[in-house]
């Protein structure tokens, strides 16, 4: 019986790490996307202010940026979801509210009532079974007036980890990478807010593919190519009740 994707990546603790520790983020790349995730909370906050604010994080590994947006935004309630033990472990020792994954189905995780005023993920969309019924899924437990962020969906520059998801058929819950589609995500989000993107981006680490990233945007490709990623935001305007 083959596994779901949440049982591989949790029961993957010891591969996944390794691999991570390979390929970590330098220092200027990691501070990069902190930076582009700030900049799209301060788009969500400079038109409403939130008496208290609330953030959740979906899928952060070992907490980095949760604890450093914890020190950005002192005045903020976090809450984090991960799908591997020791982690969840970890950040609830440091008192941060962290809750193990043990489905895709994330109603089962919340309070009912239970909303936030941020919700985001580093590169975690990909990993879903279905990224758009999860994208929506967000939506329902996002406040009116609320962020819905994704930085780095795919794996710029990674040919390591395409080699790694096709030639060995490992991480088979990363298969999505190559199906995330940037019209579908629009169609989607332009159902609850008019206030939203879907972009490539390109962090300039090599400038070789800053020609090659533009092409790809004047082209209007739809699908996440290896040398750029996709960012998605979403702010919602209205009640969720959609009717």
């Amino acid at each position: 019986m083959q596994k779901d994707n949440v049982s591989l990546q949790a029961s993957e603790d010891v591969s996944y790490n390794t691999f991570i520790k390979i390929k970590k983020l330098t220092d200027s790349r990691e501070s990069f996307y902190i930076k582009k995730l700030c900049d799209m909370i301060e788009e969500a906050l400079a038109r409403r202010e939130f008496a208290n604010l609330s953030i959740l994080e979906i899928g952060f590994n070992d907490g980095s940026q949760l604890r450093e947006l914890s020190d950005l935004y002192e005045y903020a309630v976090y809450t984090g979801l991960e799908v591997r033990e020791k982690p969840v472990e970890d950040m609830v020792a440091l008192g941060y509210d962290c809750r193990l994954v043990k489905t895709e189905l994330f109603d089962e995780f919340f309070e009912p009532g239970e909303t936030f005023d941020i919700i985001y993920g580093f590169g975690v969309l990909h990993h879903m079974s279905d990224p758009y019924k999860t994208l929506e899924s967000l939506i329902k437990i996002l406040k009116p007036g609320g962020a819905l962020i994704f930085i780095r969906e795919d794996h710029p520059y990674d040919l390591l980890a395409y080699i790694h998801t096709t030639v060995n058929r490992a991480w088979p819950y990363e298969k999505n990478k190559f199906k995330m589609n940037r019209k579908q995500f629009k169609k989607l989000l332009s159902q609850y807010t008019n206030e939203h993107y879907v972009r490539y981006d390109n962090n300039g680490i090599a400038p070789c593919f800053k020609r090659l990233n533009k092409i790809f945007c004047a082209l209007r490709l739809q699908r996440v190519p290896f040398w750029n990623s996709m960012n998605i935001y979403a702010k919602l305007e209205q009640a969720n009740d959609n009717s």
